[in-house]
């Protein structure tokens, strides 16, 4: 998916160009936001992933990941002049910009990321999410949105959401040190906002 949005020729790139089948896309990948995969033939194209011919009825995993992941990026792009998809920008690196440090957290991105990461269906997480990239979109903060695909993609599988929620943590509460891992004293140092608390799944 890195290659569909990021890159010279990318979704992104020509978005930020004012091509205007970079926009129209884009606008077809928001108006398809709320629904599920196969529903608008405008973003077959922007969404399609391998699919085996034995696959049943329902999305697979990797369509409903893809295609939720891109019309998210068409969501949290909508009016901004400058690209929001940023490579190695994880979900829980983005909540923790967004939610602001320990001491000053905004309380309503606060609810809203812990409604996200208590979700237990892929339904409840792609509405949470929909809300969320909006909050994102508003502060101007990036997000990879090629790794939240992969995010889904584990999430959907079985114990999968105990995994992306412990990535998500980890993101979220990243070591800062001045070499790497450790501090001047040469011990470990934890920024000071503690992780989300996630229920077991």
């Amino acid at each position: 998916m890195d290659k569909r949005l990021g890159g010279p020729n990318g979704l992104q790139a020509r978005y930020l160009r004012n091509e205007s089948q970079g926009r129209a896309d884009v606008a077809a990948l928001r108006k398809a936001a709320s629904r599920l995969p196969g529903e608008l033939p405008e973003v077959w194209s922007l969404t399609a992933v391998p699919v085996v011919s034995s696959a049943g009825d329902a999305p697979t995993w990797e369509e409903l990941a893809v295609h939720t992941a891109m019309t998210l990026y068409a969501v949290h792009q909508q009016s901004r002049t400058e690209g929001m998809f940023q490579p190695g920008v994880g979900l829980g690196r983005a909540a923790r910009d967004l939610i602001g440090p320990h001491d000053q957290e905004n309380p309503s991105a606060r609810a809203r990321f812990n409604a996200l990461v208590t979700s237990t269906t892929i339904g409840e997480l792609r509405h949470h999410l929909r809300s969320f990239v909006s909050q994102l979109r508003a502060h101007r903060i990036l997000l990879d949105h090629a790794m939240l695909a992969d995010d889904l993609v584990d999430f959907q599988r079985p114990g999968g959401a105990k995994d992306v929620r412990l990535r998500w943590s980890r993101q979220y509460g990243r070591l800062t040190a001045t070499d790497d891992s450790t501090s001047p004293t040469g011990t470990t140092t934890i920024d000071s906002a503690p992780t989300p608390s996630t229920p077991e799944n």
